[in-house]
C-alpha cells in the first residue's frame, strides 16, 4: 500500500509539473495538453493505467493499455491535423507509463507471496511425503517385529507350560532321590546285616568243622562205645548246628535276592534321576529363552508407544501391566493415553505425593511428572472400589 501512495503522489506531481511548465510556457512545446478534453483525455488515461496496474500486472495489463492510449493520441492528432496534440498528451501518458513500470503493482507482489507459499508449501509436502512413507515403513516393520513376536510369544508360552509341568516332575525328582536315599539306606543296612550274617556263618561252619574232627577223634577212640551219652549229644549238638547253618544259607540266599532286587530299583531310579536332571537342563534353557524373549518383547513394546505417545514413559512395572492386557484393552488404554499429549486436566491422589490419575469408564492410570514428560507407574483395568485401594498401597509401596 505504500509503494501505490507512492507511485499516486508522483504521477500526480509529474503531471501537475508538466501543467506547470506548459501553463507558464518555461516549454519551447507544449508537455501538457490545454484543452479541457484533452486534459481529461490525459487524466482518463493515466487513471486507467494507475487502475491498470493496482489491479494487474505491468508486464501484461498495463503494457496492453500503454500501448492502445498511445494509438489513441496517435489518432487523435491525426484526426485534428495537430501535431502537438499528440505531444501534449503522449509526454504525460508515456511518463505516467514509465512510473508505472518502475513499481511493482499489490497484485504482483500478493501473486510472488502467493508463489512462494505454494513452493514451500509444495517443499514440505515432499518432505512430509518422505517422512510419511518413512513412518509407513516403519510402522510395517514395526507390524512385522510384533507378529513375529507374537508367535515368538505363543511358542515360549508353550514352552513355559512345558517348563511348568518340569516344574512338576522336578519335585517328582525330589521326591524319587528322597525315595533313592531312603533305599540306600536300607540297603546299607541290609549289607550290614548281610556282613554280620556271613561272619556268623563262618563262625558256625568253623565251630562244625570243629565238631566234625572232635567226632572223628572220638569215633576212634571209642569205636566200640558208640552208644555213649557223649557222643549221643555231640551228634545232637551237630545235627542243630546243620539245622542253623541251613538256615543260615537260606536267609543269605533272601537277603541276597533282596540287595539284588534293591540294587537294580536303585540303578533305575538313578538312570530316571539322570533323564530328568536333562530334562530339567533343556526347560531351564528353554526358560531363559523365554525370559529373553519376554525382554525383547518388551523392548518393542517400548519402542511402539515411544514412537506413538512421545511425551510419555512407562516404568516397567507399568509396562508389564500393559503387555497383560488384551488387545482390545489395550487400544483403549492407548486412547486415553492419547489425552496425556493433549494436556488433558488430571487427578491428583490424595494419599500419593505427586501421582496423578486419569479417570475413564473400564480402569484407571496412574501417572507423575517428570519434566516435560509424562511417566506411566501403574495401570488398573478394573473400577472395584476394595481392588482400587489394593493397588494404590501397592504403588505406593512400589514407589517409597
Amino acid at each position: 500500500m505504500k509503494e501505490a501512495l507512492i507511485l499516486f503522489f508522483l504521477i500526480v506531481s509529474y503531471n501537475y509539473l508538466l501543467y506547470y511548465i506548459t501553463a507558464k510556457d518555461l516549454a519551447l512545446i507544449p508537455l501538457f495538453p490545454e484543452n479541457p478534453e484533452e486534459i481529461i483525455l490525459v487524466i482518463a488515461f493515466n487513471s486507467a493505467l494507475y487502475i491498470g496496474w493496482f489491479f494487474g500486472e505491468r508486464r501484461k495489463l498495463v503494457t496492453i493499455l500503454g500501448y492502445l492510449f498511445f494509438f489513441q493520441t496517435v489518432l487523435l492528432s491525426l484526426v485534428k491535423k495537430d501535431p502537438y496534440t499528440f505531444v501534449s498528451t503522449a509526454f504525460p501518458v508515456i511518463f505516467t507509463l514509465m512510473l508505472v513500470a518502475l513499481f511493482k503493482s499489490p497484485f504482483e507482489r500478493e501473486l510472488e507471496r502467493i508463489q512462494k507459499e505454494k513452493e514451500a508449501l509444495l517443499e514440505e509436502l515432499e518432505k512430509n511425503e518422505e517422512v510419511r512413507q518413512k513412518v509407513e515403513e516403519e510402522r510395517e516393520r514395526l507390524k512385522k517385529e510384533i507378529s513375529l513376536i507374537k508367535l515368538q510369544i505363543e511358542q515360549k508360552e508353550r514352552e513355559l507350560e512345558r517348563a511348568k509341568e518340569a516344574q512338576e516332575k522336578l519335585e517328582e525328582v525330589e521326591k524319587k532321590e528322597k525315595e533313592v536315599n531312603k533305599l540306600k539306606e536300607k540297603l546299607r543296612e541290609l549289607e550290614k546285616n548281610l556282613k554280620k550274617q556271613k561272619e556268623k556263618e563262618e563262625k558256625l561252619l568253623e565251630s562244625n568243622r570243629k565238631l566234625f574232627q572232635l567226632l572223628e577223634l572220638l569215633g576212634r577212640k571209642e569205636d566200640k562205645r558208640r552208644g555213649s551219652k557223649e557222643v549221643r549229644e555231640l551228634r545232637k549238638e551237630r545235627k542243630k548246628l546243620v539245622k542253623e547253618v541251613l538256615e543260615l544259607q537260606d536267609l543269605l540266599e533272601i537277603y541276597s535276592r533282596e540287595n539284588e532286587e534293591l540294587k537294580k530299583e536303585l540303578e533305575k531310579l538313578k538312570s530316571e534321576l539322570e533323564g530328568a536332571k536333562k530334562e530339567i537342563a533343556k526347560l531351564l534353557t528353554e526358560k531363559e529363552n523365554l525370559s529373553k524373549a519376554v525382554k525383547k518383547k518388551e523392548e518393542i513394546y517400548e519402542e511402539v508407544l515411544r514412537v506413538f505417545l512421545p511425551n510419555v514413559k512407562f516404568t516397567p512395572e507399568a509396562l508389564q501391566e500393559f503387555m497383560s492386557l488384551s488387545t482390545q484393552e489395550k487400544r483403549r488404554f492407548l486412547r486415553e493415553l492419547e489425552k496425556l499429549e493433549e494436556g488433558t486436566k488430571l487427578e491428583s491422589l490424595t494419599n500419593v505425593h505427586g501421582v496423578y490419575k486419569l479417570k475413564f469408564g473400564g480402569g484407571r492410570i496412574y501417572v507423575r511428572k517428570e519434566g516435560d514428560r509424562w511417566v506411566v507407574i501403574g495401570i488398573l483395568d478394573t473400577e472395584q472400589d476394595k481392588e482400587k485401594e489394593r493397588y494404590i498401597e501397592s504403588l505406593r509401596d512400589r514407589l517409597y
